[in-house]
């Protein structure tokens, strides 16, 4: 498990879909419709672990190249 999932992008990938889930201070701000309501709010440490034990499921961390600042 991964203990720096600051600001970045969980990679979740399956054999039916891939979606890419927006990380701000460690917590998922931004999804897909259709992963939406599973997913945003939720800690990204916990969907990590959730996606690590799932048999089929590849789920990759990719940090921001560049600081997060709020507009």
């Amino acid at each position: 498990m991964r203990d720096d999932l600051g600001n970045g992008l969980i990679w979740w990938s399956t054999g039916r879909a891939t979606v890419g889930l927006v990380v701000r201070d460690g917590v998922v701000v931004e999804a897909p419709p259709y992963a939406r309501r599973w997913a945003q709010g939720r800690a990204a440490g916990e969907i990590y672990r959730e996606g690590d034990r799932r048999a089929g499921v590849t789920v990759v961390w990719i940090p921001a190249d560049e600081p997060v600042t709020a507009p």
